[in-house]
């Protein structure tokens, strides 16, 4: 007798379903159609008279399409294109031929898609340097000449051609074009496309618009209006360089591929119809020092495309990296005056307890009335919310999060910061004297990062009187506005100050006046303050104790 349940254990499922089996199929089959489309696109754009197209897309789609696709996957998008790619060549092209080409073809793309992703541990992130050159050195000029002279080899002896070398030079100079514009191009775009697309904000648009329409004014008139060649020739094929490096510098990346392609287009233009700079040999070598040229200004501008791309990376990862350390520092800050906070929640939470007690005593009495248990309940109201106002600051400023600045009225940073240091304060003996400004503007800040600073300072001013009588000390704290320099907080201790040569390393990493400190206090800080477009510094008092000052610019107001 068998089991059903055993049966069913058995029983194989299936591997993929069918939805699987359809998302599977989407890459390959779009990919294949581009693949025909690239090869019409190739042959419209061949100059006359020329084994040339200005633009030959079919080997840069299917490289861009493996370099995306999973490696396993690779033969999937290579049988996809097979009927595409004999559907665009059976017109006017031998079996023979075509077969070749489809194996030429296929090969180039394998080397350089298998190539960046052996050399590259992020082979999509073209905005690294050493990828990009990965890309141009393998993708763009190494496979293409591999497969080009292959290619030759097989076409001599069957026929196909009688200038070995032209056909190489002609087929790489081409793929290398179509290679170092395309591919950066789909890979850009492809990957944002799964998380949805942003509309570029209306400047963006306006100035990419403005860069186009020059681009195109100046290379229409460099390759395509009639007359302008003469001896003057050869000095107006830089007139579109300072507008390819804006592009370039602007957009990076997308904004060459994008550029070099415009200018492709006009100077292919100027090629067909005969006019320009580059018509002055035979029609082959005109073909061959057109695609040359763009290769030539496209290389380099990629090359300063991914340099920009990397250091702006860079940038945003040191930012990162200072935004956790400003988390940690506040936590640490924090940690300091953890006795004195959690004395803060406990004096509330007794209160409570004590109020409930008597509630409770009363309503068990049998003598409670309204007027009784009313204040009672008003207090355990009162100290429930005190209790939680320290605990919201608490979280509010052990939360990391990105940087959020909003309009702030820097006397209510002030005063929440008091409140939250205030049983550190009267544990340290320590008595706050506080004069903030009337009518103060609003700063541009982010709330938890400012109140991080005063914080720091407070704590900072607290141990520098360590030594210090408790009944001598003072901590005063004033806000006033500066006509110069926006809004002002000042914060001046009574303890010993700080010498000469500690006044001018204060700021410094690693560099403290305490013997279990790290040092990093105030240089987070003070990176926090100029982050905000403000200014932190120390100074001597002249009757004893250090002066910390730090300015921030007052809110602009939104332009209606």
């Amino acid at each position: 007798m068998h089991d059903r349940t055993d049966d069913s254990i058995r029983r194989d499922p299936p591997m993929i379903n069918q939805g699987t089996w359809a998302r599977i199929a989407v890459g390959p089959a779009v990919t294949a159609l581009a693949y025909l489309l690239g090869a019409a696109l190739g042959e419209a754009l061949a100059f006359p008279s020329a084994p040339v197209s200005a633009l030959w897309a079919p080997n840069a789609i299917l490289f861009a399409a493996l370099l995306l696709a999973p490696v396993n996957r690779w033969w999937l998008y290579l049988a996809a294109i097979l009927p595409c790619h004999v559907l665009a060549q059976i017109s006017d092209a031998p079996f023979s031929q075509i077969g070749i080409q489809y194996i030429v073809n296929s090969a180039e793309a394998i080397i350089s898609a298998a190539a960046l992703l052996q050399l590259e541990a992020e082979p999509r992130r073209l905005g690294q340097l050493s990828a990009m050159t990965n890309l141009v050195l393998i993708g763009g000029i190494g496979a293409p000449f591999i497969t080009s002279v292959a290619m030759a080899m097989a076409f001599v002896p069957l026929g196909l051609t009688d200038d070995f070398w032209l056909t190489v030079i002609a087929r790489t100079s081409t793929n290398t074009f179509a290679t170092i514009t395309l591919v950066p191009l789909i890979v850009h775009f492809a990957e944002p496309a799964d998380r949805g697309w942003r509309m570029p904000k209306r400047s963006v648009l306006l100035e990419t618009s403005c860069i186009g329409l020059c681009l195109a004014l100046v290379s229409v008139y460099v390759f395509i209006w009639p007359g302008v060649y003469d001896e003057r020739a050869p000095a107006l094929l830089y007139a579109p360089l300072p507008l390819l490096i804006w592009a370039t510098v602007r957009y990076e990346i997308v904004g060459v591929c994008a550029s070099v392609l415009l200018v492709g287009a006009c100077a292919t233009w100027g090629v067909v119809h005969e006019v320009g700079p580059f018509v002055v040999h035979s029609p082959v070598r005109n073909a061959l020092t057109t695609v040359l040229f763009l290769n030539v200004i496209c290389i380099p501008l990629l090359m300063l495309a991914a340099v920009l791309q990397e250091r702006k990376a860079t940038v945003a990862e040191a930012a990162r990296r200072d935004q956790q350390l400003a988390h940690l520092s506040r936590v640490a800050t924090l940690g300091e005056i953890s006795g004195a906070v959690a004395h803060e929640i406990r004096q509330p939470l007794a209160s409570m307890l004590a109020n409930a007690e008597a509630a409770a005593a009363l309503l068990q009495s049998g003598k409670a009335d309204m007027a009784s248990v009313k204040p009672i309940v008003a207090d355990i109201i009162a100290d429930n919310r005190r209790a939680a106002q320290v605990i919201r600051r608490m979280q509010s400023m052990l939360r990391f999060s990105q940087m959020d600045r909003k309009p702030e009225q820097l006397n209510d940073l002030v005063m929440e910061t008091l409140a939250l240091s205030r049983g550190d304060l009267h544990r340290r003996q320590v008595v706050a004297i506080q004069s903030l400004g009337d009518d103060l503007p609003r700063v541009m800040a982010d709330r938890v990062q400012i109140q991080q600073v005063i914080l720091n300072l407070i704590v900072n001013a607290c141990d520098a009187m360590e030594g210090v009588a408790p009944d001598q000390r003072r901590l005063w704290i004033t806000t006033s506005a500066n006509p110069h320099l926006g809004v002002e907080l000042t914060v001046r201790d009574s303890g010993p100050g700080l010498d000469e040569t500690m006044l001018q390393r204060i700021f410094d990493p690693f560099v403290s006046t305490k013997s279990t400190g790290l040092g990093l206090g105030l240089s987070i800080s003070q990176k926090i303050i100029a982050s905000h477009g403000g200014r932190l510094w120390a100074e001597r008092s002249d009757t004893g104790g250090a002066i910390f000052r730090l300015s921030l610019p007052a809110a602009t107001r939104p332009k209606r």
